[in-house]
């Protein structure tokens, strides 16, 4: 595997985490968190994109 593919699946990781703790901290909504998961995926092109879950489910909503 050549390196940019190792940094780009690094980052993507790194940005879905951050989408992530927004979306359960209650900064941005599903909606969002649903839009930066797509820009994410077309930005770094994960290399097992395809058995990522595309979103998270509307029923793990804030506790």
């Amino acid at each position: 595997m050549e390196q940019q593919k190792i940094i780009d699946e690094v980052n993507y990781h790194r940005a879905q985490k951050i989408a992530e703790q927004l979306y359960k901290s209650g900064l941005i909504s599903f909606d969002e968190y649903d839009k930066l998961t797509q820009l994410n995926r077309q930005s770094f092109s994960p290399l097992f994109v395809d058995l990522l879950p595309k979103t998270l489910e509307k029923s793990s909503n804030q506790s």
